[in-house]
């Protein structure tokens, strides 16, 4: 047996609009997309045009890669130091060089003058040589 009862109206419960889209919507163009018109709504995107975020990366990988930053940090920075240390000990045997070299350069021009020939014209004077002068000095070679 059936039994029918009258509708109640509900004035809260209100039918909810057809939104199924028409016979002329439902046929899919070739590249995808429904509709007569060019927008396409609903669409989802993909997952790799939704989110732009930077890569995950473990805590422990980024405290490992931060003590290594550290430690590299640390060597250049001795390396610097040394170098300055180096350069300073470099600039100081140069100096002490040049101060050689100029004291040599001093003790070669007294050299150079005690042996020179206007030392030795004196010394030979003073003993008693005499100086023949030019015309001695010249050497004919011949018979005659």
């Amino acid at each position: 047996m059936l039994v029918k009862t009258p509708l109640k109206e509900n004035k809260d419960r209100q039918a909810k609009p057809n939104k199924r889209p028409s016979a002329k919507n439902r046929s899919r163009r070739p590249d995808g997309t429904r509709g007569s018109g060019g927008v396409v709504y609903g669409k989802k995107r993909k997952k790799e045009e939704a989110k732009l975020s930077l890569p995950s990366v473990a805590a422990w990988k980024l405290i490992v890669g931060a003590i290594i930053i550290g430690m590299l940090g640390v060597l250049y920075l001795n390396h610097v130091f040394a170098t300055q240390q180096l350069l300073a000990e470099v600039q100081q045997l140069e100096n002490e060089y040049q101060k050689a070299k100029r004291q040599h350069e001093d003790y070669r021009l007294t050299y150079d003058r005690m042996i020179g020939p206007k030392e030795i014209y004196e010394k030979a004077k003073d003993q008693g040589f005499i100086n023949g002068g030019p015309a001695d000095k010249i050497i004919t070679v011949g018979g005659e």
